[in-house]
């Protein structure tokens, strides 16, 4: 979900434009600066020396002085390696509404950013250039990390390069399962594994909910559709150049029956109200056993602002509906991606430029300088879960044997990697689905005897006829 993740999706983006030019934060891993880029230019890449070649790069608005001078550092550095590239900069951020404008006036950017929500919708309507051949020639595309990459692989060819990204996973204290003498579920968890432990840990006198789902804006409707993923289910189908409904389904009707066991027993928190900021700040006061969440944020705010110990946080894959299910959770992120009105050699360039401080040693050195930092002020180091290379990689390689010199980063369990299965956010109108499912979260809540079936139909309805309808699919 974009809405609540604003901030982190920013600071997280931008570390791939201003790579080097200052530690990135504990939850950001994207490419750092590379003076000398360790990655080898191949020939299927290369620009002739002779031929000048100008792209437009996505930039900053006027203000963001400090963003835009360390874009130009990146800009210097590269052009130091490609003299024969200039650059013009556009500060327009990627909006599902104004892209159609910009591609049809023929006006946006050589490369630009945009989420993982939007791969198909933009392959679709051709918005993207095919980039499989530069990523094939790519001497990395085989250490790029598949699951982060699936949602800009589209038949086959690959439309974008990604820049980070999340599945949502859900962060437990140990502590307070040590408190009353619980044990931990297994990894490999189910639904009903979740039940039971949120009741044995729950303790409304004590103001201790087993589980803190999210219940005010879209974020309710966020952390609802992993439990509909989980399920079997889906938000939405093209049927004809039209986008449908689908999650008014017996796997909706599951997530739903979830959610209303949840609140009938009493097992999540009395003023269950609670948005993205909200539900990580009841959880880092040990206000809960479990909370939801994307990357290592919830297990960050517990450490780092409530100062529960790194021990006693362990990060779980979403739960299968039954033993031996798919762990499928909402998988999000942001990604780089190629004008495809631009010619054969600027979406050339715009590859190198897109990839040229990927896979450097100078990242391993901003991540030593930031944990480094962090243990300098006692705090920890959050790591991204996924990243966009493979941890099997000689890169990823590296990057583990950093983590594993400093008693100050967080781990998580090896299960939690090969356990999780992402799959992609609604492409159209997310928000707005998320909206109107959040409403029906806060029914199911509120209204002891709710006619779970009636609601979600209600809401089905609503949505397809006030906003699916009306998205235009070329």
């Amino acid at each position: 979900m974009r809405g609540k993740k604003t901030s982190a999706i920013t600071a997280i983006a931008l570390t791939v434009f201003l790579a080097g030019c200052g530690a990135p934060s504990a939850t950001t891993n994207a490419p750092s600066a590379s003076p000398a880029a360790t990655g080898a230019t191949n020939a299927s890449t290369a620009t002739p020396a002779a031929k000048k070649v100008t792209i437009t790069a996505q930039g900053f608005k006027p203000d963001q002085k400090e963003k835009n001078d360390q874009l130009d550092q990146r800009i210097a550095r590269f052009k130091a390696k490609n003299p024969n590239v200039e650059f013009k900069k556009d500060d327009w951020q990627y909006n599902p509404l104004e892209i159609g404008i910009k591609m049809a006036s023929n006006s946006a950017p050589t490369e630009y950013t945009t989420y993982a929500t939007e791969g198909k919708v933009l392959v679709d309507k051709k918005w993207v250039a095919d980039i499989t051949d530069s990523m094939n020639a790519w001497e990395h595309s085989k250490d790029m990390n598949d699951l982060l990459s699936k949602p800009f692989v589209v038949n086959g060819k690959t439309y974008g390069v990604p820049i980070d990204g999340y599945v949502m996973t859900i962060t437990l204290n140990k502590k307070l399962f040590k408190e009353k003498g619980v044990d931990l579920p297994p990894m490999d968890w189910t639904w009903d594994d979740l039940l039971a432990a949120a009741r044995k840990i729950n303790d409304p006198a004590k103001g201790i909910a087993g589980f803190i789902p999210m219940g005010k804006g879209p974020e309710a409707g966020w952390n609802w559709t992993n439990f509909l993923y989980a399920a079997g289910g889906d938000v939405q189908k093209l049927d004809g150049g039209k986008v449908v409904g689908i999650f008014n389904s017996d796997a909706g009707l599951k997530a739903l029956e979830f959610y209303k066991k949840l609140k009938d027993e009493n097992l999540i928190p009395q003023n269950w109200a609670l948005g993205y900021g909200d539900a990580l700040s009841a959880f880092s006061q040990g206000r809960g056993a479990m909370v939801m969440c994307g990357s290592g944020n919830a297990a960050d705010a517990a450490i780092n602002e409530g100062g529960i110990s790194k021990e006693d946080m362990v990060v779980y894959p979403m739960p299968a509906l039954t033993k031996g299910g798919k762990h499928t959770g909402v998988l999000g992120g942001n990604y780089r991606v190629i004008n495809p009105k631009s010619d054969k050699d600027q979406q050339t360039v715009a590859f190198k430029w897109i990839t040229d401080e990927y896979f450097t040693d100078d990242f391993l050195n901003s991540t030593k300088k930031e944990i480094e930092d962090r243990k300098t002020k006692n705090r920890v180091y959050i790591p991204q879960p996924i990243n966009y290379w493979k941890d099997s990689s000689d890169f990823g390689k590296k990057y583990t044997d950093l983590l594993a010199k400093y008693d100050n980063v967080f781990k998580y369990d090896p299960q939690l990697l090969s356990l999780w299965d992402g799959k992609p956010e609604a492409q159209y109108e997310a928000q707005k689905y998320y909206t109107e499912m959040a409403n029906v979260i806060q029914k199911v809540f509120t209204t002891k005897d709710v006619d779970l079936k009636k609601a979600l139909t209600d809401a089905s309805n609503k949505v397809q006829t006030e906003v699916f309808d009306k998205v235009k699919v070329e």
